[in-house]
């Protein structure tokens, strides 16, 4: 039995062919292609897309600047013209508001009056401007940013530190007083623990003291706190009362 090849062998064939034709197309660079059909390509890029073309390789740049590719381009550049002035927008689209390319003597001098009328009123406000100094005292502007002239006696502006290191230089004030801050605290801190330390010992010491001052005191006293000395009378006395005592103790006996 005949198969399909065997009886159709040239439709085999054509079937084949355009796999391996799109294959070798695919495998091939733009550079692999014949100069004439190159220039036949650049032929219909405009102006900037050959200018971009000719700065990827030293070949295309050379057939980009092929006189006769730029001979065949101004020969039929009358049709190309006729066919771009069909595709053009309408003048409505070009002048104002809707766009600003094409521009008549009326808006010229609108556009004029315009800014004119803007640089008055600029003038005017700047006129009624309040003062550097003002401002500054407003908190309005950094003061950093400005410097006390002493030639004219008025602050200037942008004499100082730079507007975008003002923020940075708060925050390292800010952070050398923290730091300044936390010291101090902590060196008060300590102090306070050392006196309440000391007076909680102190007070043992105070004590004893007192208590070792009291002791000494009764042991000896001064001649002044003496006890006055037994008068004739009562010593006497005394002597009666145990020579009597002695007495009656022998006769006892």
């Amino acid at each position: 039995m005949a198969t399909t090849e065997s009886l159709y062998p040239q439709h085999t064939a054509i079937m084949t062919e355009p796999v391996h034709t799109s294959m070798a197309i695919i495998n091939h660079h733009l550079a692999d292609l014949p100069d004439e059909l190159l220039l036949h390509i650049l032929y219909f890029l405009d102006i900037p897309e050959l200018l971009s073309t000719s700065r990827t390789s030293r070949h295309l740049r050379v057939l980009s600047f092929d006189p006769l590719l730029h001979r065949v381009r101004l020969r039929y550049s009358q049709a190309r013209v006729d066919h771009l002035l069909r595709r053009r927008p309408p003048l409505y689209a070009l002048q104002p508001p809707a766009s600003t390319i094409y521009l008549t003597r009326t808006h010229v001098a609108a556009r004029r009056l315009h800014w004119s009328l803007v640089c008055i009123r600029l003038n005017r406000s700047l006129a009624r401007r309040p003062k550097l100094s003002a401002l500054i005292s407003a908190n309005i502007l950094p003061k950093e940013c400005c410097k006390y002239d002493r030639r004219s006696g008025e602050i200037v502006w942008g004499q100082g530190v730079a507007g975008t290191l003002v923020e940075r230089k708060r925050q390292v004030e800010r952070e050398k007083l923290r730091d300044g801050l936390r010291v101090w605290l902590e060196r008060k801190a300590r102090q306070i623990h050392a006196r309440q330390k000391d007076a909680a010992g102190g007070v043992g010491i105070l004590v004893w003291r007192f208590s070792r001052r009291a002791k000494t005191g009764e042991g000896r006293r001064l001649p002044d706190a003496w006890p006055e000395p037994p008068k004739q009378e009562k010593v006497s006395g005394l002597r009666r009362f145990w020579e009597s005592v002695s007495s009656s103790n022998t006769v006892a006996e």
